[in-house]
């Protein structure tokens, strides 16, 4: 066989094995049910260490987590954990995937089930992951609402989408690419089929009428800085629609 049939029979296998994959994960999902947020989850205590977390941080880096704190100490209160360790994961992982990301960014040449998880806890340069995380934030306790607040399952959708926007950037680009923009894409879009008209909520006083509207705009600015992966954002945002819909058949 030559290089090229063999990489088609690595693309068709992944792809069977994620199919497989995500089967029992929504039986799995099916059988536990959607949980309820509720605010009596997390100790009051919990919370208050969670916001003072700020003061843990080196003070010229202070100004860099305050943007993050509250948001996340809020999805943390509300009950939405999955969320919490989204943000958390990225930010651990974010020093180690930098200093090293050609283990952890996905290419055609690295295509596996391993890449395309690890890829999505890597991020080129600060603004790319504040961006992604706060964007995440914005939207994702109203996703979790929508998914009747099964954080496993919010947990599934988000890692599916980041695979699809990988496995879309390794087959139609020729770069490394890395970064959570194709998780948080799938889970924009998603709402936007789950909740069509909910105006989402941003930061401030700042509102989006759209989920839509909120993924155009992070998009556009993605894309003016350049060196952004369309091919990402569009498997991703693809996976959230697919998925979305599925879950409003079942639903």
């Amino acid at each position: 066989l030559d290089s090229s049939s063999v990489m088609r029979n690595r693309d068709t296998k992944l792809v069977k094995d994620a199919l497989a994959a995500s089967a029992a994960a929504a039986a799995v999902l099916a059988a536990l049910g959607p949980s309820t947020c509720s605010r009596a989850r997390f100790s009051p205590s919990l919370v208050e260490s969670c916001r003072s977390l700020r003061y843990e941080v080196p003070y010229e880096l202070r100004h860099v987590a305050d943007p993050f704190v509250d948001p996340l100490c809020d999805t943390l209160a509300e009950g939405h954990w999955a969320l919490f360790l989204i943000v958390i994961a990225n930010v651990a992982c974010y020093l180690p995937a930098l200093a090293n990301s050609g283990r952890w960014s996905i290419s055609r040449q690295s295509l596996s089930h391993e890449r395309l998880l690890m890829y999505q806890l890597a991020h080129a340069n600060l603004p790319h992951i504040t961006g992604n995380m706060l964007t995440l934030l914005a939207v994702g306790s109203e996703v979790s609402g929508a998914l009747g607040c099964n954080q496993l399952l919010l947990l599934a959708l988000y890692l599916a989408c980041g695979w699809a926007g990988g496995f879309a950037a390794a087959l139609l680009s020729d770069a490394r690419t890395v970064g959570a923009s194709g998780s948080v894409s799938g889970v924009i879009v998603a709402l936007s089929v789950l909740r069509p008209t909910s105006a989402v909520h941003i930061l401030g006083d700042v509102n989006a009428s759209n989920p839509l509207l909120l993924l155009l705009g992070t998009l556009g600015a993605d894309l003016s800085r350049g060196g952004v992966s369309w091919q990402a954002h569009l498997g991703g945002g693809a996976a959230g629609c697919v998925l979305a819909w599925l879950l409003t058949l079942v639903g």
